[in-house]
């Protein structure tokens, strides 16, 4: 389960079709909780993190999923979606993360492992950069999922210590 998992099997093509789906998901939980419930200008902070809940939940749905006995993929495309509807800009400076790790060693967990390390640091620099001020919350939230996420990984950060995690082929899968 999981685009590189499904990359590594069924090639590049499937993989995409797997990131696709699954950021979809993402992204629809938080887009449904957002329509179902607006920020409002008395409570933004409040709407916010009720919006995070819902990105969290689904990604936890990925991880714990009930129709594979409570195992599921790692998450991480899931998560690029829901924080490409939550706060974009975080999104985008943790793909960033993912992408310039990616390019440096081919090795997707490493890639996740690293944006996972940065996601809640950027709930409070990008506000701050943007002259706004940060939501602590969210930074709090999201360091739990991080730290749950990155827990998941656990046995490829056991192959990455022992140099036995294994790249992606860009000829054959990307």
């Amino acid at each position: 389960i999981g685009m590189t998992n499904v990359m590594r099997v069924g090639g590049k093509w499937p993989g995409i079709v797997t990131f696709v789906l699954d950021f979809g998901k993402g992204s629809l939980a938080v887009l449904t909780a957002q329509i179902l419930f607006p920020v409002s200008e008395t409570e933004p902070e409040t709407q916010l993190i009720f919006h995070s809940l819902a990105g969290i939940t689904v990604v936890c749905g990925h991880v714990f999923s009930v129709f594979l006995r409570f195992k599921g993929g790692k998450g991480i495309s899931t998560l690029f979606g829901v924080l490409a509807i939550l706060q974009l800009n975080v999104g985008i400076c943790a793909a960033l993360a993912w992408a310039g790790m990616y390019l440096w060693k081919r090795i997707s967990s490493l890639s996740a492992i690293t944006m996972l390390a940065v996601l809640p640091w950027l709930f409070l620099l990008v506000p701050w950069v943007q002259d706004e001020r940060p939501v602590w919350s969210m930074f709090f939230i999201f360091l739990l999922l991080s730290s749950l996420l990155i827990y998941k990984h656990r046995e490829n950060i056991q192959r990455l210590l022992k140099g036995q995690e294994g790249q992606l082929n860009p000829n054959k899968n990307l």
